[in-house]
């Protein structure tokens, strides 16, 4: 009797073992690989200094974009946020690019609250080229685990693919295949894990000089409010070119809860959702405006001993 694929059930135990452990040496070798790579030193960082919004990037990834965002979007009246939570565009688009998409995803029809919002907008367009630009000027690290973590997920599908192949052409050329069968439930649980880990996100990884230029942006903030400087919508800081002032820089630094208005940044916080991400509820409500211009809303012939093999 010829062995299944022509590859005997004891060398095919062993081929199956290693390709086991590969995906995972492939995942472990892929990330030291990415880590030396981003020690490099880099030549230099080139100007111009960090906007509000790559400060935001660095300070907590594309959610806190879209925060600060839908900060300074509702602090010059251009947004509202409804009885329902739902933000809606009471104004003109505006002409920054990461602004103009957080505005067309406030108008009817969309989940415009803020977590849609945000689902919506991490993979868009201009969070990606605001991504790249602090890349380029070697503020930020590229995140490659997401990567990473898809490629090991499939190689272990492949894995447990294979298996169960050889399982169903061992029963059915009546070769021994028990021990096969605990292989498989080891690349069944290789394969779950890596994919409940496949799609995890984490955030931005700000190199040194990223790190840097935050913090003193962040100092700079700092004293700036300890000598009363007005959060209002009319005043915009500047020190390195960055925005300091207002309540997107605020936002842009701490989150949301750091909004100036209490009762906003209740409204604009998303609750936390057991389980999972998701949308809000649905649009409507009427609307109310505060003060400060911001606006709210109420086989083979080898055999193994004891019953079988690997097919």
């Amino acid at each position: 009797m010829e062995d299944t694929w022509g590859i005997p059930g004891p060398a095919f135990l062993a081929i199956y073992g290693a390709l086991l452990v590969f995906p995972l040496v492939v995942g472990l070798l892929w990330t030291i690989a990415a880590k030396l790579g981003a020690k490099i030193p880099r030549a230099t960082v080139s100007e111009p200094e960090p906007t509000v919004y790559e400060l935001a990037y660095l300070a907590g990834g594309p959610d806190r974009v879209v925060d600060t965002a839908i900060a300074a979007l509702v602090d010059r009246g251009t947004l509202r946020v409804s009885s329902s939570k739902q933000l809606q565009l009471t104004g003109p688009l505006p002409a920054d690019p990461i602004e103009k998409a957080v505005a067309k995803g406030a108008r009817p029809g969309y989940n415009s609250t803020t977590r849609g919002i945000r689902d919506r907008l991490r993979m868009s367009g201009p969070m990606q080229a605001l991504a790249k630009g602090l890349e380029e000027r070697g503020l930020v690290v590229a995140d490659r685990s997401p990567r990473i973590r898809q490629v090991v997920f499939f190689l272990y599908l492949a894995v447990l693919v294979l298996g169960v192949v050889r399982l169903i052409a061992g029963i059915s050329g009546d070769r021994p295949v028990g021990f096969l069968i605990p292989l498989l439930i080891a690349a069944v649980f290789a394969t779950l894990i890596a994919r409940a880990v496949k799609n995890k996100r984490s955030g931005p990884r700000p190199t040194s000089e990223g790190g840097r230029i935050l913090h003193r942006a962040r100092s700079v903030h700092g004293r700036e409010r300890k000598r009363g400087i007005p959060n209002g919508p009319g005043y915009a800081g500047a020190a390195g070119g960055a925005l300091l002032g207002g309540a997107a820089a605020a936002v842009a630094f701490g989150g949301l809860a750091y909004y100036p208005d209490e009762e906003l940044s209740a409204a604009l916080i998303p609750p936390p959702v057991p389980g999972g991400f998701g949308g809000g509820s649905s649009g409507g409500g009427s609307t109310c405006s505060t003060g400060g211009g911001s606006s709210c809303s109420s086989g083979g012939g080898s055999s193994c001993g004891g019953g079988g093999c690997g097919g």
